[in-house]
């Protein structure tokens, strides 16, 4: 038998790497031609964020495919408009009819819900020619966030009235000692007494279009989330080792423990967002509608929606409830809005894989804004009710 000589060992290990990076070429090659024709989130390009351009927004004047999962078990095609916002209309800073402004995250962005099916579209449909309704939000936006929304819209677009969201996760997220994303805004004391409004600059990552132009690459980060589910192994093993030995439970979207430190920080948050959103809208409270999500889906269970009143979610919910109205503003608890047409058709809110309101959510969010003063004294005795002849 022929010994091999250290050459001839050289060129088979060569051959045999050689192979194996063609394998995976043509197997990369294979899945992105296959994803290709799949509905793959596209993403929605989120622009740099700096003093020339100092608010969150996308790439304007795109319609992108999003889709949730996996198995893309939601799909959705969405529009950004003129500006960046994702509408299915364009917006004009020169509008001449009045303005009701909805501020908020995801929940307002609503990627997942179509866009006719929206409340922004659901409102707009309801004031007809008679006036404009825009909504102003992106997903990861919290209370802070709000107030730089609220600011813009004032310097742009002088509205007349106000509507912010309040989710879970919107409270001890506006505080920078907690979150950090580059392109939102965060409440920072910085040796102060009073909350100060933190920008985060962002510039767009030098591999970001090259992700984008990948439906392979775009699979991976975005439909299966890969940066998510890093972190939550990450927290298994941890608990493995008793590093983490009590994982999290969530209600609204966020942590279920109500720490004294997390419940004080967090009180100290919503006090700064309602004593400064006013000036920041440039309106007075009476013209500002809070609407507060309902802790789901323990809503549907009446010893779960029970519990959740003790949570994280549900004591700063009545928290931010109680001192709102205290401070003038117009409140709505979607709890009390859920449950009422949860009683009378049985209804979802959500999707069965996805916490935000699906269309059916988006219909009751809309006829309780409806049904506010804050609406009235927009729109005044132009409403008229959605199928009204």
């Amino acid at each position: 038998m022929k010994a091999m000589t250290p050459g001839s060992h050289r060129a088979s290990l060569s051959v045999m790497v050689v192979t194996v990076l063609l394998s995976l070429l043509a197997c990369g090659t294979f899945l992105e031609i296959g994803l290709r024709l799949l509905p793959v989130s596209e993403g929605f390009r989120a622009l740099a964020v700096n003093d020339a351009n100092p608010i969150y927004r996308y790439a304007p004047n795109r319609t992108a495919v999003w889709s949730k999962g996996w198995n893309f078990s939601i799909t959705n095609r969405v529009r950004t408009n003129n500006l960046g916002f994702i509408s299915e209309v364009d917006y004009d800073p020169k509008h001449a009819t009045p303005l009701l402004a909805i501020v908020g995250d995801s929940y307002i962005e609503a990627a997942m819900v179509p866009s006719d099916q929206t409340a922004a579209a659901r409102l707009r449909r309801d004031i007809g020619a008679r006036g404009a309704v825009y909504s102003f939000g992106a997903s990861g936006s919290a209370l802070s966030q709000y107030l730089a929304y609220a600011n813009y819209v004032k310097d742009v677009f002088r509205p007349d009235g106000l509507v912010v969201t309040v989710v879970g996760n919107d409270f001890d997220e506006s505080l920078l000692r907690y979150k950090q994303v580059p392109g939102f805004h965060y409440f920072s004391q910085n040796g102060t007494a009073e909350m100060q409004l933190i920008r985060l600059d962002r510039e767009i990552p030098l591999w970001r279009d090259y992700v984008a132009a990948s439906s392979l690459a775009m699979y991976v980060v975005a439909n299966l989330e890969v940066a998510g589910l890093l972190d939550r192994s990450l927290k298994r093993v941890k608990g493995w080792f008793g590093a983490d030995p009590k994982p999290n439970t969530y209600v609204g979207n966020t942590a279920d423990h109500a720490d004294p430190a997390r419940i004080a920080d967090s009180k100290t948050a919503v006090d700064a967002f309602l004593r400064q959103l006013p000036d920041r809208a440039g309106l007075p409270a009476s013209t500002i509608l809070l609407v507060v999500d309902a802790p789901r889906p323990e809503l549907y269970e009446p010893a779960r929606r029970d519990a959740a009143t003790r949570s994280y979610f549900g004591l700063m919910r009545a928290y931010l409830m109680d001192r709102a109205v205290e401070q003038g503003f117009e409140v709505v608890d979607m709890e009390r809005e859920f449950l009422e047409d949860y009683s009378r058709s049985g209804r979802r809110f959500e999707h069965p894989d996805d916490h935000h309101w699906n269309s059916v959510g988006h219909e009751v969010f809309a006829r309780a804004v409806r049904k506010s003063a804050v609406y009235e004294s927009v729109f005044g005795g132009a409403r008229q009710e959605v199928g009204a002849k």
